[in-house]
Order: structure tokens, then sequence, then C-alpha cells
């Protein structure tokens, strides 16, 4: 049974917030990202950190960005898209994108191509087209 372990992640979010640390990413790159525990079926993140892979689909501002989730279950439901990450079948979230605080994105994993990019942007453009 998972146990979701919102008073760690309380503490985990708050030394997210005091850091000061700048960051620049870019539309494409598939980041760390800090998740954190979440309510219902909200996809959390994973382990210590709270983390999990998420692509960066936009940047707004200097500040936030919109990041679609990555999850190594693969599901044929709308929603979840296939995506070979460094050899290794994943899902793009789509269901689950969010806007984040560029305090919750660390280390780069890798970047998908413009044109590939392109490709998810209109999926997420149909996904959410109801």
């Amino acid at each position: 049974m998972y146990f979701k372990q919102f008073d760690t992640w309380n503490n985990t979010k708050k030394r997210i917030q005091e850091e000061t640390r700048t960051i620049n990413i870019r539309e494409g790159e598939i980041r760390w990202v800090s998740f954190g525990v979440n309510v219902g079926s909200e996809i959390d993140g994973k382990g210590v950190s709270f983390t999990r892979p998420a692509l960066v689909m936009h940047v707004i501002g200097s500040r936030l960005a919109l990041v679609v989730p990555m999850s190594t279950k693969l599901k044929k439901l709308p929603g979840y898209l296939p995506f070979m990450f460094k050899g290794r079948e994943v899902s793009m979230c789509f269901h689950q994108l969010r806007t984040v605080s560029q305090k919750r994105i660390y280390s780069r994993m890798g970047k998908v191509s413009e044109s590939k990019l392109d490709e998810y942007k209109a999926v997420l453009k149909y996904f959410f087209a109801l």
C-alpha cells in the first residue's frame, strides 16, 4: 500500500521555497521536477526529493514553466503518450499537465528536437480541445 508522506513533503517544500538558486530552462528540455505529494489521483514525485522527469512544454516569463510529467507506467488511455527516452519506453502524462515554479525544476536529463516538441504541442492542443 502506498502511503503519502505529506509531512515529509511539507518540509521539503519549505526548503525549496527558501532556495535562492537561479536556473535557465528552455522549451523541449527534459528535467527533474519536484512535484511533491499531491491529493487523490494527481501525480506525485518519487524519492526523497519527490521528483520525476518532465518535459518543459513552455517557459512562462522568468519564474514559471508549463511541464508534462513522465511515468514508467504505459497505458493505452487518452492523456498518455508513449515516448522513447534513453532507450526505454515511458509515457508522457498529458492529462497531468501543470504550471510549476522554476524553483521546482532541477537538472537536465535530455532534450527533444524542435520537430518533436511541435508534435507534442499538437497532441496537447488536441487532448485539451474538449
